[in-house]
């Protein structure tokens, strides 16, 4: 049985796993590193932890940002400065780690998602991470929907003159649940709206940790604005442990 590793690059951690095609073998997660050097030799070595003793098939690694998937290149990650038009698959595969994939990281999630996690039951769904930033993916007759390449950046609409993903974060880190509440009830409207998609499933650790702060809130928030008031789609929030870290193994299944 062939064996992957899969990799979640957040702003604050990363977290690495190894993937057989039905469950986690291992996993560690370790601090993001501040610098360039840093963060390629600090891959390198969770890679080696998790290869040890094991054939590994390949390695896939999601990452916040703008990602050009086909050249393995990192254009520009939010929440890591120091990257920026890295062409980060070359260099790991150079540096002895076998064949790499790169994804956007909520594209990771929305592909767990989809073929492991709730998203199994439908065809088209949409996905959200809500963590250091917001991430988005579109599922649209069970194929994630790219655009000409930047498709799916969710927390990118635009929520009283700013992103819904800036004006996010300064309410979280002002530790403001009712606004959260209203900036993602708000979010979560639009875009129903705008695709009325099966379901919206969200992860990510403020989701997870924090929502039930103000999930009440955001529901009641997205109800007052659905243009369709009998709206069938359905929010739910993600069951599936490491889902950024599977996705990426899954660049390989």
């Amino acid at each position: 049985m062939k064996n992957f590793i899969g990799i979640d690059v957040g702003g604050t951690k990363i977290t690495g796993v190894v993937f057989d095609g039905k469950r986690i073998l291992d996993r560690l997660t370790i601090v993001t590193p501040r610098s360039l050097f840093e963060f390629e030799r600090n891959l390198r070595k969770l890679a080696d932890f998790l290869s040890a003793n094991r054939q590994i098939a390949g390695v896939g690694i999601g990452m916040a940002g703008l990602i050009d998937a086909r050249r393995g290149l990192v254009v520009y990650s939010p929440n890591i400065k120091y990257i920026k038009n890295l062409p980060l698959a070359r260099r790991l595969q150079r540096a002895g780690l076998g064949p790499v994939r790169i994804d956007n990281d909520a594209n990771c999630f929305t592909r767990a998602e989809m073929r492991l996690g709730q998203g199994k039951a439908f065809k088209n769904f949409l996905a959200l991470t809500l963590g250091t930033g917001i991430g988005g993916g579109i599922v649209i007759d069970r194929n994630i929907y790219r655009g000409r390449g930047g498709g799916g950046e969710l927390g990118h609409i635009v929520l009283d003159g700013q992103f819904w993903e800036t004006a996010f974060q300064k309410a979280r880190d002002q530790k403001d649940d009712q606004k959260l509440a209203r900036l993602t009830g708000w979010a979560l409207a639009s875009l129903t709206n705008a695709l009325e998609p099966d379901a919206v499933i969200i992860g990510g650790g403020v989701a997870t940790d924090h929502g039930r702060h103000f999930w009440p809130g955001a529901k009641k928030e997205m109800k007052k604005f659905l243009f369709n008031p009998e709206s069938k789609t359905k929010v739910l929030i993600s069951k599936l442990k490491d889902a950024g870290a599977l996705g990426a193994a899954l660049l390989w299944i």
